[in-house]
């Protein structure tokens, strides 16, 4: 209960990395095919709330796809442009808005947006919002790793074990503390590479035979691949299924929205690339279920991007939205309406492995017809028919019958970002006006070393 005395549903999020959402054992319809993954957990909360097959990150890589997620902005409104780089404590966040309304707030896992160096632990003023914390910044050790805890210094807690199921278990200690209303984040690392740090035990594909996506190169290393990939993800499934199993137990499970969802998807071979930050479907398409505090069960048609999550949220805990370009669709929720018609998506500063696979800045716009992207020198990249094509196996932009439609979509995709205040800017001059330089260099000298990319650093 706020100190207004109204009644506030508790918040869970449930956030994986690099969960791509074809692969969702609810979805059985996805791209005309059964799924072969197994989420019998999220299965049930899909079943019983809001299931959302249009759920989209828009900026398809893991810092600002989570800045956005927690400001409702988009990367060029908040800054975070790429991995590694600072969230500024000065913004309006999820986190800020649920505490200033009486919230205990909490964080489990992976941030990745307090900057270098990556293994920390992330100081109250860079996590604004946030009280509890227990995780590192950003680490990819998932079996016997470690992780930091505490209000105002850090104390270093190794492990041993599978990380998810140690985070759940941080998860499960928070709960049994807490009185309404509360907000949860429980940041699980897997299914993010390295694939093969899932536990033999936990290895529940291995006597399968994956069907490779026509779009993806079918050798036996692509198969094992996906093997421990999905295995990754049926392990992360477990852990959401003890946290739900908590939660029922303590009897909060009725006043408690649970959120399922992820920073960006993985390419795993699709159209030759690995990892993200492109436009093809399987970078952009994330896991999005949301359900409890009266939410009524429904799949509604439309797009739901992740910068629309935090005013969303807000908006069904009876509060004011935050952010620049996301929107409150609580009441869409409520009402199984039809969410967005489009979303801006894109690739706001190209780094790490995106750039070393040729993958520059760019801006699309998504919809449920089709995926468009033009580059940082305005020239159209990329168009896709997604209901004729749902495998993104035939670029139209060459296509001289398809050049109305290439002209429509670029032209639209001007309109949205005149309207987002996007100027499309090549990375130096969106770095610099961001004054984010010193950062970009910091960043790019500790993770690049001789492939750093510097930029000169502006006049005072």
């Amino acid at each position: 209960m706020s100190s207004a005395g109204v009644v506030r549903p508790n918040i869970v999020l449930l956030l994986a990395d690099q969960w791509r959402g074809q692969d969702q054992g609810w979805l059985d319809d996805e791209r005309g095919r059964a799924s072969e993954v197994r989420t019998p957990h999220l299965d049930r909360l899909a079943a019983a709330g809001v299931a959302i097959a249009g759920g989209c990150s828009n900026a398809p890589v893991c810092g600002p796809s989570r800045a956005s997620l927690l400001t409702g902005s988009l990367p060029h409104q908040h800054g975070v442009v790429a991995n590694d780089l600072p969230l500024s404590p000065r913004l309006d966040t999820l986190g800020t808005a649920l505490a200033d309304a009486g919230y205990r707030t909490g964080w489990i896992g992976k941030w990745h947006l307090a900057g270098l160096p990556r293994d920390k632990w992330v100081p109250p003023v860079a996590r604004p919002g946030i009280e509890h914390y227990a995780g590192v910044d950003c680490s990819h050790d998932h079996v016997d790793g470690h992780y930091y805890r505490g209000t105002e210094s850090p104390t270093r807690v190794d492990f041993t074990g599978y990380e998810p199921a140690v985070h759940t278990d941080l998860a499960i200690e928070f709960l049994q503390r807490q009185r309404d209303p509360f907000f949860l984040a429980v940041s699980y690392n897997p299914p993010h590479d390295p694939y093969d740090s899932v536990p033999e035990a936990l290895r529940s594909y291995a006597d399968t035979e994956p069907t490779v996506p026509p779009n993806t190169p079918d050798t036996e290393a692509q198969r094992e691949v996906q093997r421990l990939y999905w295995s990754a993800i049926t392990a992360v499934d477990a852990e959401i299924g003890r946290i739900v199993a908590e939660l029922d137990r303590l009897d909060l499970r009725r006043d408690t929205i649970i959120v399922v969802t992820s920073d960006h998807g993985d390419l795993l071979g699709a159209h030759g690339l690995r990892a993200k930050q492109s436009p093809y479907a399987e970078a952009v398409r994330v896991p999005l279920v949301i359900t409890g505090a009266g939410l009524p069960a429904s799949r509604p048609a439309g797009l739901f991007g992740l910068v629309d999550l935090a005013p969303t949220l807000l908006g069904l805990a009876g509060l004011p939205p935050v952010g620049g370009y996301g929107r409150d669709l609580s009441d869409q929720l409520r009402t199984a309406g039809p969410l967005r018609q489009e979303l801006i998506i894109g690739n706001w500063v190209s780094c790490d492995n995106g750039y070393d696979q040729g993958i520059g800045e760019w801006r699309g716009v998504i919809t449920e017809q089709l995926t468009y992207a033009r580059t940082v020198d305005g020239r159209p990249w990329l168009l896709y028919d997604d209901q004729a094509d749902p495998w993104q196996r035939r670029n139209l932009v060459d296509d001289p019958a398809a050049a109305d439609r290439v002209a429509a979509a670029d032209s639209r995709l001007g309109d949205l970002l005149t309207e987002a205040g996007d100027a499309f800017d090549p990375a130096d001059r969106l770095l610099a006006g961001l004054g984010m330089v010193e950062d970009w260099n910091l960043r790019e000298t500790e993770l690049r070393g001789d492939r750093a990319r510097l930029l000169p650093v502006p006049a005072p």
